[in-house]
């Protein structure tokens, strides 16, 4: 998985684009990295952007996802939106992504990048 992050302190924001295949073992050094930047803090919001990644997962590499969201749940204390391409990884993600809501994560997906800014900038 080719991946490319910023963070912006002053708007404690981060901001992921995914390229390629991905694997749990990118995900997980992706987010170790990340929570180990200087710059990171636990309550910054995240927009996570998959469009570009050419795969589609089985329902058990989500639910996988989702447990590694849920051991991860101090390190994200704000909202994560996640970007997708399709109606298929819209509905995948929506499990991890209620499981998690059930979990006290505010995580939402979208498959619009502009909706996924706005609900990250309410309050």
């Amino acid at each position: 998985m080719i991946y490319d992050y910023s963070i912006s302190p002053e708007k404690k924001i981060v901001h992921i684009v995914a390229d390629g295949n991905y694997s749990i073992a990118n995900i997980k050094n992706l987010v170790e990295l990340i929570t180990h930047d200087e710059r990171y803090m636990p309550d910054f919001n995240s927009i996570v952007d998959i469009r570009k990644v050419k795969y589609t997962p089985v329902v058990s590499e989500i639910m996988e996802i989702s447990d590694l969201i849920l051991t991860m749940k101090n390190s994200f204390k704000a909202k994560v939106a996640l970007v997708v391409n399709g109606e298929l990884l819209y509905n995948l993600f929506k499990l991890s992504a209620n499981r998690s809501k059930k979990n006290g994560i505010k995580f939402e997906i979208f498959t619009d990048l502009e909706e996924a800014k706005f609900w990250i900038a309410k309050l």
